[in-house]
C-alpha cells in the first residue's frame, strides 16, 4: 500500500474540521470498533496509578469516554485543536478536561501528567517530532506515552474488518487505498519518537483493526 504514502502530507497533516470533522464522528470513527475499550484494558498495567492521563487528538471523545469508565481514579485531559469537536466531551461527571490547543505547543506544565494517549490522531500532526517532544515533556519522569496508529503494512483481512465497520459504503471503499494506504509507518513515527528524546520505544500490533502501539517511555 505504500504507493500512496506521498499524499500523507497533504491529504492527511491537519486537524479535521468542518463537514470532515462531523463525517469521521458519525461515519468513520465506528469502523474501529471496540478498539478504544481493547486498548484500555492493554493499557492496565502502564495505568496503574495514573491520576491525570493525556488524551491527544481527543475528536468526538470516545477514547476519553472508555479511559474514564476503564480508571474511575483517572481525570482525562482532552486536547484537541479542531474547533468543531470543542464541545465534545469523555464525561459528564467533572472528570474530563478538554483544551483546544495543536499538539505541537500543549498549554501543559512540564512533568504534569503521568502518561499520555493517542489514538489515529499523529497523522494529523504537521510537525511529529514536536509534538512527540512536547509530549515528552508533559509526561513525568517513569510516565509512558502509547501512541496508536493507522498501520499501512496490515493484513489485508484487517484492513478489510475495518471497512466493514464504517458507516458509508463509499467511505468504506475508499478506506484501503486512501486511509490506510497513506498512514505514517511505525518505523517513521518511531525515529520521530526517538528524535523527539524518546529512549525505549517498543511496538504492539492490534490484533483486529489495522493499527500499530508504540509504547515510548
Amino acid at each position: 500500500m505504500r504507493w500512496a504514502s506521498w499524499l500523507d502530507p497533504w491529504l492527511y497533516r491537519r486537524p479535521f474540521t468542518g463537514r470532515s470533522a462531523h463525517r469521521y464522528a458519525a461515519l468513520e470513527r465506528p469502523g474501529f470498533g471496540d478498539l478504544d475499550a481493547r486498548l484500555c484494558r492493554a493499557w492496565r498495567a502502564d495505568l496503574a496509578g495514573a491520576r491525570r492521563v493525556l488524551d491527544l487528538g481527543a475528536g468526538p471523545g470516545t477514547v476519553g469516554r472508555s479511559l474514564c469508565k476503564c480508571f474511575p481514579e483517572v481525570q482525562v485531559i482532552e486536547i484537541e485543536p479542531s474547533p468543531d469537536y470543542a464541545r465534545a466531551t469523555g464525561a459528564s461527571d467533572g472528570r474530563t478536561m478538554r483544551l483546544r490547543a495543536r499538539a505541537e505547543a500543549l498549554p501543559l506544565a512540564a512533568s504534569s501528567v503521568d502518561a499520555a494517549v493517542s489514538v489515529s490522531a499523529i497523522r494529523h500532526v504537521a510537525d511529529r517530532v514536536r509534538a512527540l517532544a512536547e509530549l515528552r515533556r508533559v509526561v513525568r519522569p517513569g510516565g509512558v506515552a502509547l501512541v496508536v496508529e493507522l498501520d499501512p503494512e496490515a493484513p489485508a483481512a484487517r484492513v478489510a474488518a475495518h471497512a466493514r465497520g464504517v458507516r458509508s459504503w463509499v467511505l468504506g471503499a475508499m478506506f484501503g487505498p486512501l486511509v490506510v494506504a497513506t498512514a505514517p509507518p511505525a518505523a517513521l513515527i518511531a525515529a520521530a519518537a526517538r528524535a523527539a528524546g524518546w529512549r525505549d520505544v517498543t511496538r504492539r500490533d492490534d490484533d483486529v483493526q489495522p493499527v500499530y502501539e508504540l509504547r515510548l517511555a
